[in-house]
C-alpha cells in the first residue's frame, strides 16, 4: 500500500510540483550533502563524490544504512546481558 502512495505522490509532483530549478549552493551538515530549492524549500540530496543529485533509490539505501547502524541488539542469553550490565556499571 505504501508503494502505491509513493507512486501517486511522485506522479502528482511530476505534473504539478516544483521543478527545483532555483537551487542554492551545496551544503554538508551532519554528514548529509544537499541543495535547497529556493522556491519550495525542498532538500535535494547530493553525492559528495560526484556532486550529482541522489536518485530515490540511492537516498533510500542511504537512509536504510543509517537506520540499521543506530539499532542496538539485546544479547540473547542472560549471561551476556549480565556481562553488558557489568561493563556499563564499571564505566
Amino acid at each position: 500500500m505504501r508503494w502505491i502512495m509513493e507512486f501517486l505522490q511522485s506522479v502528482f509532483e511530476a505534473i504539478f510540483g516544483c521543478r527545483h530549478s532555483n537551487l542554492s549552493r551545496p551544503f554538508t551538515i551532519e554528514g548529509h550533502t544537499y541543495k535547497v530549492c529556493m522556491d519550495c524549500s525542498t532538500q535535494v540530496f547530493y553525492s559528495r563524490e560526484t556532486m550529482m543529485p541522489l536518485s530515490r533509490r540511492e537516498l533510500r539505501q542511504l537512509r536504510t544504512a543509517e537506520a540499521s547502524a543506530d539499532i542496538a541488539m539485546m544479547p540473547a542469553t542472560a549471561e551476556a546481558r549480565q556481562a553488558v550490565r557489568r561493563k556499563t556499571v564499571a564505566a
